[in-house]
């Protein structure tokens, strides 16, 4: 988590911002709505961090087949490009901390995420 935090505080986003961006980046195409009700934010407030998100062009808004109300969000080429780094340190100190771990403990860590997604 400090190595997150670090990365979020070096490019410079809020905790929100970055939850949201990480939520697109792993989950690109949902809509507005589906992302602010997954992530349990206001309509008000997750509004103005999308508007804010998309005025720094971190993100993309398109719209959804026929229903012009409706906004898929993907990340921006700079989007991308900010939360990769981010994304390989996480991803290296889960590799490590798994690792050190063995196998019988990442066999277990998996069953109980996979649980709670059900």
């Amino acid at each position: 988590m400090r190595a997150a935090e670090k990365a979020r505080k070096k490019a410079g986003l809020s905790k929100t911002e970055m939850q949201i961006l990480m939520a697109i980046r792993y989950q690109p195409g949902l809509t507005v709505s589906q992302l602010r009700d997954q992530l349990g934010m206001t309509v008000p407030t997750f509004a103005r961090i999308i508007g804010q998100l998309d005025t720094r062009g971190l993100i993309e808004r398109a719209r959804e087949g026929s229903d012009g109300r409706r906004r898929k969000l993907s990340l921006s080429d700079a989007g991308t490009t900010l939360t990769t780094p981010i994304t390989i340190e996480l991803r290296e100190r889960l590799r490590v901390a798994f690792r050190a771990c063995g196998p019988e403990a990442v066999a277990g860590a998996r069953f109980m995420l996979e649980a709670l997604v059900k």
